[in-house]
């Protein structure tokens, strides 16, 4: 068969390019053709398709939402052929300045949905009105009567100020499962009372969450609430919501596959929270009636700078939660994931030699097939666009290089930088052929390829019964079977442990048995009948004391100098709940607020938090929610239950363990029999309820009583101010405690302008308190050949190598410890080796001249480790009058859009200013001005870096990029990136004082 690829009219053809890719790739099974429809050959097993046709000069990244570019239309091939007749069935609408996305369709294969947003200066009419808004809204094509291309349309949503994309249908004519950045519930209930729109965790978007809707676009509602965005629902075959969702808290930084119930209930991680790739984005089932059952098929990519294209992956989510996590003993150590084309595709940033795959939809027919959108490797070489089959292994090697520098990399003759022009393929990984199916006309991409085919319908799943008391008051109930239940890396267990944490004549911490389930995967469990026996030594030993919940306080959206308020961190403002003791056995159970971002932290005796939770919970109204454990394996009978936990040692007190129903975990008991232990309480009180002392070698759990004022013992109480709402400011509550009058023991009295470490209250200038840039930013380390800053290449950027910083805010799926034990000031205050890093001890050595563990008193440690274990802010909250944080409507997006979005493409984003994110591996880079050209995001971000309209040179925006080095590491700078008195520094002057003065 003739192995050749369709032309593409208007610019070079296009088979060069695909031919060479796909022929290291696999073997091409045959097509041929062209867009005038020459061709006759056509794919084995045709089926009509729908696919999006869009401009290549699009920005599509992962962290955008929605992108917009004119251009865009649904397309409709009648079959998967390169010869069959195409039909652009929005152009009615769109007028050639629209845009589509995201289109599904029915079980029945009689319609699609999809998103369309088309100006609404278009004169296109949809039953009499308006059709376009101006914003993204969801829309239907219904084949029924009229045929493949005889279909009738409908606008299910009607939006003049939200965005509405990627609608999928739910089954049992139930409506639509789609996302949205309308937060309908959420933008009326944010933290500290308050309503507005919350932006991403990188303050440019509004949030973009899931949202259903009834069959005629009614009784829209929220389900979803995270903190940024959650994209690409579908439905699985058990009739769940699977999608991907941004996990962005602190330097954890990826988008894994999630799945929910349709009403949003019992809300977890599917696949790959700790797993190779960066960003699943568009996961789906394979068949069900396949080989593949009870796989998913997902594009993986990088955070950034890929036009969304990566490898394609085949995940095993029936076998594995994790890469290499399997679900019972039974399943092979190894798997959970591979790539499914021969030649292995790039799923990083950066050059990927076989090209890129986006979007890839399986197609349920029994072949196994999937159609996808895939790019070629093409690049320039001194302007002219080649293959990359092409190019020189040198060439190759200087591409594939991660130690380059911007210049070496711009001034290359060599670039990475052809648009992305997609083309629709069907791909049989059995054979590995490619065999396109329809190539995109010059300046455009196709994309979201869909088969038209019957499918069988998904489960309907019912509503969960909720607790209607609950859900009147707005609250959910959370328990934890035990927080020992925990997986491999061991997220409370030995690993999140030191020597300080064994108390007495305790030589463990937490007790050791081999697993019962003989399914368990792991060598060896806590022991949890010794662990809740009094008059065991274990019982005494355990460490986790209380958990800790806090609730995100979101950045609001059209505000300046919201980066600078929070800090230098890459948490968001937190605002703590309160606390719930931990039983002996690990359990917990308690009531927080619903349809609220939580999360969760297992707290140590005085107040420090075990390990830091990096993502958000959510809780419905009245949803009844339990977990195995934290970070459990997700798989299997939990530990703490059968046997285990229906074993009650005659070491408790009767009253209690006589109450024990069957199943009942001591928490369950305990809350059943006091509904106010289900409360969070604002201090750490505890009290042993179980052990009963009247036994011989019966010993009860030292009580705890750690108030901010109120002990005991008053002398352990606060003398500075207490946070107030569970908010946590450094100028409010930190700052005075290194000023509050100690006598000789004043830290300030040491610790001033001509120490090494200045805790004094004056002004730096980054405009925050001097005190906290010295805590938080580590001292360059000085290289003793030049006496200058060591610098080092990170991700093509150069930066200054520093040395730890006495609190340590960094915390990621690869490394979550609790910040304020692994903070070196919280070692130094409290006398104790936590968890800090050798380096960090060797940098900050405990003082011998003085013993600093008697310096504070309880409550003042307790509330420095509260302010450590939320990501050391400088504000929690932004609303602050201090914070300088303001909404501003003087400037605005259409002139920032038109005058200094191009300036700062072209001077900031190209290499330095992008999101870099987590994963096995890798670490986050310091950069919290992320620009990726989505106008709005960029012009989010690009306020929170201006706090003075009427100064425009003295804010951040321009006074970094003025100044040389500009990044700190580039210390061969010769001229600023953006010069005082450029031309494009006075355009951005101009534009920043037209918002003067700041309302």
């Amino acid at each position: 068969m003739k192995h050749t690829l369709l032309p593409n009219p208007g610019r070079r053809p296009l088979a060069a390019g695909l031919l060479a890719a796909l022929g290291l790739l696999a073997g091409l099974a045959g097509c041929s053709g062209s867009t005038s429809g020459g061709g006759t050959a056509t794919v084995a097993g045709d089926v009509p398709l729908v696919y999006v046709k869009r401009a290549d000069t699009l920005n599509l990244n992962p962290t955008d939402g929605a992108p917009f570019a004119p251009g865009g239309d649904l397309m409709l091939r009648e079959k998967s052929s390169p010869s069959a007749p195409e039909h652009n069935l929005t152009q009615q609408f769109t007028q050639g300045k629209g845009d589509v996305s995201g289109p599904e369709v029915s079980y029945d294969a009689k319609k699609v949905v999809f998103a369309m947003r088309c100006p609404s200066s278009n004169t296109a009419k949809i039953n009499g009105a308006a059709a376009c808004t101006g914003r993204w809204n969801l829309w239907e094509y219904d084949m029924s009567s009229g045929g493949l291309t005889g279909g009738s349309f409908r606008r299910l949503t009607a939006s003049t100020t939200d965005d509405d994309v990627d609608p999928v249908y739910l089954p049992g004519h139930r409506g639509f499962v789609f996302t949205s950045n309308r937060q309908t519930k959420s933008h009326l209930d944010q933290a500290l009372g308050r309503s507005y729109y919350a932006l991403d965790e990188y303050e440019r978007q509004r949030v973009f969450n899931l949202h259903t809707m009834d069959a005629d676009g009614e009784s829209i509602t929220q389900i979803s609430f995270n903190q940024s965005h959650d994209r690409s629902p579908v439905i699985r075959p058990n009739g769940d919501i699977m999608f991907s969702r941004w996990d962005h808290v602190g330097d954890r930084n990826h988008f894994k596959i999630f799945r929910m119930k349709p009403d949003g209930t019992d809300m977890f991680v599917l696949y790959g929270a700790h797993s190779e790739g960066n960003t699943y984005l568009h996961p789906r089932d394979m068949d069900p009636s396949g080989k593949y059952a009870g796989y998913l098929s997902t594009d993986a990519m990088p955070l950034q700078r890929s036009k969304e294209g990566g490898a394609l992956l085949l995940i095993d989510a029936a076998n594995y939660s994790e890469q290499n996590t399997p679900a019972n003993s039974t399943v092979p150590t190894t798997g959970g994931q591979q790539q499914l084309t021969a030649q292995e595709l790039n799923m990083d940033r950066g050059f990927s030699r076989y090209g890129r795959v986006t979007t890839p939809y399986p197609l349920w027919d029994g072949t196994n097939r999937l159609l996808v959108a895939y790019k070629p490797c093409e690049v320039t070489r001194s302007g002219e666009v080649v293959p990359c089959a092409n190019l020189t292994s040198d060439e190759i090697a200087r591409l594939e290089s991660t130690d380059r520098t911007e210049a070496e990399i711009a001034t290359d003759t060599v670039q990475d930088n052809v648009p992305p022009h997609y083309a629709i393929y069907m791909f049989d990984p059995a054979q590995q052929t490619w065999l396109v199916v329809a190539a995109p006309p010059a300046g455009f991409m196709y994309i979201d390829p869909v088969a038209l085919q019957a499918r069988t319908e998904p489960h309907t799943v019912e509503a969960t019964n909720v607790d209607a008391d609950l859900a009147a008051q707005g609250l959910g109930l959370l328990e934890v079977r035990s927080v020992y239940d925990t997986d491999g890396l061991g997220r409370m267990g030995d690993a999140v442990l030191g020597t300080a944490d064994l108390k007495g004549s305790c030589t463990t911490a937490i007790a050791k048995t081999t697993p019962t389930d003989a399914l368990d995967t792991r060598a060896q469990v806590a022991d949890l009948i010794r662990m809740k026996n009094p008059a065991d030594s274990a019982y005494g030993c355990s460490p986790a004391r209380f958990v800790r919940a806090v609730r995100a306080v979101a950045p609001p959206a059209n505000t300046m100098n919201l980066r600078e308020a929070i800090g230098e961190t890459n948490f968001e403002p937190q605002q703590i709940l309160g606390y719930a003791p931990i039983e002996p056995d690990g359990s917990f159970k308690l009531v927080v607020p619903a349809d609220t971002p939580i999360g969760l932290a297992v707290v140590d005796s005085e107040g420090r938090a075990f390990q830091t939770h990096t993502n958000w919970i959510q809780i419905r109204p009245g949803e009844r929610r339990t977990c195995d454990g934290c970070h459990s394996p997700r798989r299997g009978a939990s530990l703490n239950s059968g046997s285990i936990v229906d074993t009650m040692p005659s070491a408790l007190r009767s009253a209690l363990a006589s109450a024990h129903l069957s199943g009942e975990t001591m928490a369950s008991t305990r809350t059943r029999l006091d509904a106010n232990a289900l409360k969070l309480v604002s201090d750490l009180i505890y009290q042993d309820a179980w052990a009963d002392t009247t036994q011989a070698g019966v010993t009860a759990r030292p009580s705890i009583s750690l108030r901010y004022t109120g002990n005991a013992d008053p002398s352990q109480d606060l003398a500075t101010a207490a946070p107030t709402n569970g908010v946590i400011n450094y100028p409010d509550h930190i700052q005075p405690l290194w000023t509050r009058n100690r006598g000789s023991n004043t830290c300030t009295s040491c610790h001033n302008a001509s120490a090494s470490l200045n805790l004094l209250g004056t002004v730096a200038g980054s405009g925050r308190l001097a005190s906290y840039d010295e805590l938080l930013i580590g001292d360059p380390v000085i290289d003793p050949s030049t006496g200058l800053p060591k610098t080092q290449l990170k991700n093509g950027v150069p930066e200054v190598v520093r040395q730890p910083a006495l609190v340590e805010t960094r915390a990621s799926e690869g490394d979550a410890l609790g910040l304020a034990r692994k903070s070196r000031l919280m070692e130094i205050l409290a006398g104790q080796l936590l968890m800090s890093s050798a380096d960090a001890q060797t940098t900050h050595p405990t003082p011998t001249s003085v013993n600093h563990a008697t310096m504070l008193n309880a409550a003042e440690k307790r509330l420095l480790a509260e302010w450590m274990d939320l990501g050391g802010k400088y504000y929690n909250d932004p609303f602050n009058a201090n914070a300088g944080v303001r909404t501003i409507s003087t400037l605005s997006q259409e002139s920032f859009e038109a005058k200094v979005l191009p300036i700062l493409n072209s001077t900031c984003a190209t290499y330095c200013h992008m999101g870099v994110g987590s994963g096995a591996g890798k670490s986050f880079i310091d950069n919290r001005f992320v620009l990726t050209g989505d106008p709005e995001g960029d012009y989010n971000v690009t306020l929170t870096m201006i706090s003075d309209t009427c100064n425009p040179a003295s804010n951040t925006l321009l006074s970094k990029p003025s100044t040389r080095p500009h990044p700190s590491g580039a210390t061969g700078q010769t001229t600023a990136v953006l010069p005082a008195g450029s031309t494009d520094f006075a355009t951005i002057v101009q534009w920043i004082a037209t918002g003067c003065p700041t309302p």
